[in-house]
């Protein structure tokens, strides 16, 4: 009875050692890589999260820098968490915007000579500027109602956006010449642009989408924001520095302008090209329908299988 007894206090007392000892149900997951001269350790959270640490990096500091800007403007993963094409897209988009971003400044400053030309006193050319950013509202009203067309033509309304913009940027570069129509000359050119903001905007998503390849939409979508801001930046100066220098006149708005036009539309073409939007346009959809009725006219009994 006591053998029993004592035996029975050292399974209880041995399994109360294995309970303090017993690791715990989610210990914690890390390992580390070394490549290229870079340490990194990561590491598994709980709650599903994983961290990186750099632990040590004997780089260049060209090749840090190269780096450091891949992970600012690039997805997390790049070039594998992308399709192919991404960087060649990305390529023409950031010339896309810088083009625009110094067309935009070229506009600013036609306007506000066409403006101050205006032999009319400051109120009213105060309602004037105020009227003509309203038209761009209409404009991005009135687009707003075609929204269900871009769905499958994301890359036809993607390239008329920045079509409608470069017509609209246009008719405000050539507003001085007609300062006595400036109203009506940049209320349509602020009209154009609202239109264009609006598809650009709309087409964007399905654009981004057809590059995601690990669930990372978001992060594609934020660093293309982060290279489109960055060159609107590099844009603005270009524009600043032209409008002091080159295209301090009309004539030489006149000749950069067209310039940065066909650079800035050939670039949203390039883009285009390079982004693999598998979707069924109308007119593919048709041709696919066309052939599969002439294949079941020519077999009949294909449908019965």
């Amino acid at each position: 009875m006591n053998l029993l007894l004592q035996d029975k206090i050292k399974m209880q007392t041995k399994d109360s050692e294995q309970a303090k000892v017993k690791p715990p149900d989610n210990p914690p997951l890390y390992w580390t890589e070394i490549s290229d001269s870079v340490s990194r350790r990561f590491q598994f959270h709980p709650d599903g999260q994983l961290s990186m640490k750099l632990l040590d990096d004997s780089r260049s500091v060209i090749h840090r820098t190269v780096d450091s800007f891949l992970s600012k403007f690039f997805p997390s993963g790049y070039p594998y968490s992308v399709s192919e094409g991404y960087l060649r897209y990305t390529q023409f988009r950031a010339l896309q915007h810088l083009t625009s971003a110094t067309l935009s400044v070229l506009s600013t400053q036609s306007l506000l000579f066409a403006a101050g030309l205006r032999p009319t006193p400051a109120q009213a050319t105060a309602v004037s500027w105020i009227l003509k950013d309203g038209m761009q509202h209409v404009g991005k009203l009135i687009c707003s109602n075609l929204g269900a067309r871009m769905d499958s033509e994301p890359k036809s309304w993607r390239i008329l956006a920045d079509v409608l913009y470069d017509l609209g940027t246009g008719l405000e570069v050539l507003s001085p010449m007609c300062p006595h129509l400036f109203l009506e000359v940049a209320g349509l050119g602020n009209f154009a642009k609202g239109m264009a903001v609006v598809a650009a905007r709309a087409t964007r998503l399905p654009i981004y989408s057809s590059f995601a390849k690990e669930g990372n939409l978001s992060d594609l979508f934020a660093k293309g924001e982060a290279i489109s801001t960055l060159f609107n930046v590099v844009g603005l100066g270009a524009g600043i520095f032209l409008a002091s220098t080159v295209c301090s006149s009309m004539q030489g708005k006149l000749v950069v302008g067209p310039v940065l036009s066909v650079l800035h539309v050939y670039s949203v073409v390039e883009e285009m090209r390079a982004a693999p939007v598998n979707t069924l346009n109308p007119q593919r959809t048709a041709m696919i329908v066309a052939d599969f009725l002439k294949v079941l006219k020519l077999n009949p009994t294909m449908w019965l299988h």
